[in-house]
């Protein structure tokens, strides 16, 4: 009995020993920002959107009013149309005047991008694959590793040319051509067991960049580099990838992902990240916003609320917690 209180007494000394030893970023200066109330709330968050508790949904771009079918959340969208899934396997292609097809998978889908005739898909147990909405039917599947654990920022597929690169949950990238729907190229970005999807899949110029929350990986013909980082958040922005790492630290790198500029913004816990209008923005989980410029030169620390869920930026605005942060009235002259 003795040994098992010792043990017990052990685990919570160590736990809250370890919760009090985490660190946060204590800025010198501060300044204060203006807010404003959103009267809505984020219910479901993914690398491309953003669903509202309103039904409304948050794009990069802009907000969208849809008529979203109860239990249904945004994945992406593409020309006029966005693709909408719940967690029974349902998926609703959705036009402004309400859904225009349906499409039912044996799990829920996670991540999809319409291509042609096709939608792309990644679905909740790993498994991939093309769906043909003139026959109705999965034309192509395949699966990849369990995965245990995952970053709710899943990556949707990308088009390039006549391939699509499919973004697995276990860190994969596969390239499947669609003329002949075969897997012409497999590559890993990691291969960590929990929590390696691929969060971040884009392009800068002839260049592929994707990561995982482990590693960001660039491939072109030049090759394949990589940076071994543990990552909060990636943008592409112009002529270079910026990468805001779990460190504080924030880097602009080039496409083989050398070091252009950095800075450290110590024991920094980035919620969300942008560039906008030639400005950095990171918002700390504390409820710090930091502004800069792409040189790390000069920069600016916001005040604003703190960050308890989710956070989405769309069209120069960060939405989070019922709080909208425009971001074109701060800078960090």
């Amino acid at each position: 009995m003795y040994r098992k209180l010792l043990l017990a007494t052990t685990i919570a000394a160590l736990t809250l020993s370890g919760c009090g030893s985490r660190q946060y970023f204590t800025p010198e200066r501060t300044y204060n920002a203006s807010t404003s109330t959103m009267g809505d709330s984020i219910i479901h968050y993914s690398r491309d959107g953003a669903t509202l508790a309103s039904g409304n949904v948050l794009t990069k771009h802009h907000m969208v009013k849809l008529k979203l079918e109860k239990g249904f959340h945004f994945i992406n969208n593409a020309k006029n149309v966005a693709i909408t899934a719940d967690s029974q396997g349902n998926c609703n292609i959705v036009a402004a005047k309400g859904t225009v097809a349906s499409a039912k998978f044996p799990n829920a889908l996670v991540a999809g991008s319409i291509i042609g005739k096709y939608l792309v898909y990644v679905l909740q147990n790993n498994n991939f694959g093309v769906y043909d909405f003139e026959s109705k039917s999965i034309v192509y599947n395949n699966k990849s590793e369990k995965a245990y654990a995952i970053d709710t920022r899943i990556a949707n597929p990308l088009h390039i040319d006549n391939l699509a690169v499919i973004p697995t949950l276990d860190g994969k990238l596969v390239v499947l051509d669609l003329s002949t729907l075969k897997v012409s190229k497999e590559m890993y970005i990691s291969t960590e067991k929990s929590l390696n999807n691929v969060i971040f899949l884009g392009r800068l110029k002839n260049t592929l960049i994707g990561a995982t929350p482990n590693k960001v990986l660039s491939i072109s013909s030049k090759g394949k580099k990589e940076l071994n980082k543990a990552v909060s958040e990636v943008v592409i922005d112009k002529d270079a990838v910026f990468v805001f790492a779990k460190d504080g630290k924030i880097m602009q790198l080039n496409d083989e992902l050398s070091v252009n500029s950095e800075k450290k913004f110590k024991f920094a816990h980035f919620s969300v990240a942008t560039v906008y209008n030639d400005k950095i923005y990171s918002l700390d989980k504390q409820g710090y916003l930091i502004v800069s410029n792409k040189s790390f030169s000069k920069h600016k620390v916001y005040k604003v609320p703190e960050v308890e869920g989710y956070a989405f930026v769309s069209n120069g605005k960060i939405y989070y917690d019922g709080t909208i942060i425009k971001l074109n009235t701060l800078s960090y002259e």
